[in-house]
């Protein structure tokens, strides 16, 4: 399977499908208590969580540039709110007269994010090399141990462990949605998300404390992830990872591949 424009598009169209899904059910949680919006502009999606700052839910995904007026109106969602426009750009999307128009309204490009690959078979069924770790789908109890190996994997502040286990506990019963705890030598020290949607899998997220990195965890992680993928009839895996970073590196070693680097813009602040 080679990248196309229209096996790109389906990439985005599933991460989307995902945000959504995932944005939807926060939404649920205490009459949106969280601040939900997702706004829809032409082929754009404009998403955001106005009780989480920072880049992560707040995000523009799509073709955002797929009529003149779109980043206008982007522009203006994000400002209403108060919140910092970052536009994710995928190559299939961009042309120079576009780029230029985000330069001349005040935005820079900032970061690159890669987007990975693979096609799926029975031949890529494979256990982890160290019989220490072991991997089991977690039950809705155990979301608060999910959320302190969440928050400590990516250095976040203790303080939010609580608010990642809720938004990742409202998930549990969603259609697509799958969530992972990994031990080793019976110590609870990783974690990782599976979504699925029409036969595509998304390696949704990952972490693993950072006492317990550099022994095969993630990657094992992933390799799980990547059979029940294929338990669930799945073709296609996609993930996505900081350019050149360990979780690229390791998505690469169970057999993904690049299928390109979406380019990062953000509203100058």
């Amino acid at each position: 399977m080679v990248i196309t424009k229209k096996l790109a598009n389906h990439l985005e169209e599933t991460e989307i499908k995902m945000f959504e899904s995932r944005l939807n059910a926060i939404k649920e949680i205490q009459n949106n208590a969280m601040g939900v919006e997702v706004g829809q502009f032409d082929d754009a999606y404009a998403f955001s969580i106005k009780n989480i700052p920072g880049p992560s839910y707040n995000v523009v995904k799509g073709d955002s540039l797929s009529s003149e007026n779109t980043i206008d109106k982007v522009l203006s969602f994000y400002r209403a709110r108060e919140i910092p426009a970052r536009f994710e750009l995928a190559p299939q999307y961009v042309n120079a007269t576009s780029l230029q128009k985000l330069h001349n309204v005040g935005l820079f490009q900032s970061d690159f994010h890669s987007t990975l690959y693979c096609e799926l078979n029975g031949e890529m069924v494979g256990e982890t090399k160290n019989s220490t770790i072991k991997i089991r789908q977690i039950d809705e109890a155990e979301f608060e141990c999910y959320g302190n190996i969440y928050v400590e994997g990516f250095d976040m502040p203790a303080f939010l462990a609580e608010s990642v286990a809720t938004n990742n506990k409202v998930l549990y019963d969603k259609p697509g949605w799958s969530f992972y705890i990994a031990s080793l030598e019976n110590e609870d020290v990783g974690v990782g998300s599976l979504y699925v949607y029409n036969g595509t899998a998304i390696l949704a997220a990952s972490a693993v404390k950072p006492i317990a990195r550099n022994q095969g965890i993630h990657q094992a992680l992933i390799r799980f992830r990547i059979n029940e993928a294929i338990r669930q009839n799945c073709s296609l895996m996609i993930g996505h990872a900081k350019f050149v970073s360990i979780s690229q590196n390791n998505m690469e070693r169970c057999g993904l591949r690049m299928a390109y680097t979406k380019s990062i813009w953000t509203e100058a602040t």
